[in-house]
């Protein structure tokens, strides 16, 4: 079985973002999509496009992190929103105390043209693409200190280095490609 766009180097990186944003697939896409580019979140916006990033009904204790932690500052989060500049000083003071990954979704959401999704399957394909260890990234491999120093000192360094790429399709082809080398199917195939 022949499977194209493996490597990098073996297409380029546009090439790769269309290959692998047609085999991404995530539960309630919808959720995502219908709001994302609102200018404003209510407190139901919020909510589902966490439930998107959980890919599921969150659980009665992320529930309630994200009503302490997210949704009771949703004045400060749409504020943000609309500010010109968003300051990641600012963001950080406020949302400190979030997860890495969530802390990234929250920034996402606030600024999606700018700031890309991040998790486990993101950072294992960037990783690979770089030639950087990628079969030791898991949801509980890194700590959140090493997740964010990733994603602020390293990540994005890489996606502002790509003028204006669609950051949506991107993270759909990073996380679809970190999906499938982190599968039984990849393994067997490149042994």
């Amino acid at each position: 079985m022949k499977l194209p766009i493996l490597k990098i180097e073996n297409s380029d990186l546009n090439e790769f973002i269309n290959y692998w944003s047609e085999l991404y697939s995530y539960p309630l896409e919808s959720l995502y999509n219908e709001r994302i580019y609102k200018k404003k979140f209510d407190a139901e916006d919020l909510l589902q496009l966490f439930i998107w990033k959980n890919g599921m009904k969150l659980s009665a204790g992320k529930q309630k992190s994200f009503e302490d932690k997210v949704l009771s500052k949703r004045d400060i989060i749409n504020d943000l929103k609309s500010k010109q500049n968003l300051g990641i000083n600012e963001f950080q003071k406020h949302f400190n105390n979030l997860s890495a990954v969530w802390k990234i979704f929250l920034l996402h959401i606030i600024r999606p043209n700018k700031y890309p999704i991040y998790d486990q399957h993101i950072n294992r394909a960037f990783n690979y693409i770089h030639g950087f260890d990628y079969q030791n990234i898991s949801a509980n491999s890194m700590t959140n200190n090493s997740k964010e120093e990733f994603y602020f000192n390293t990540y994005l360094e890489f996606i502002e280095s790509l003028n204006g790429i669609d950051l949506k399709k991107m993270d759909e082809a990073f996380f679809a490609f970190g999906q499938f080398i982190n599968t039984k199917t990849y393994v067997q195939i490149v042994n």
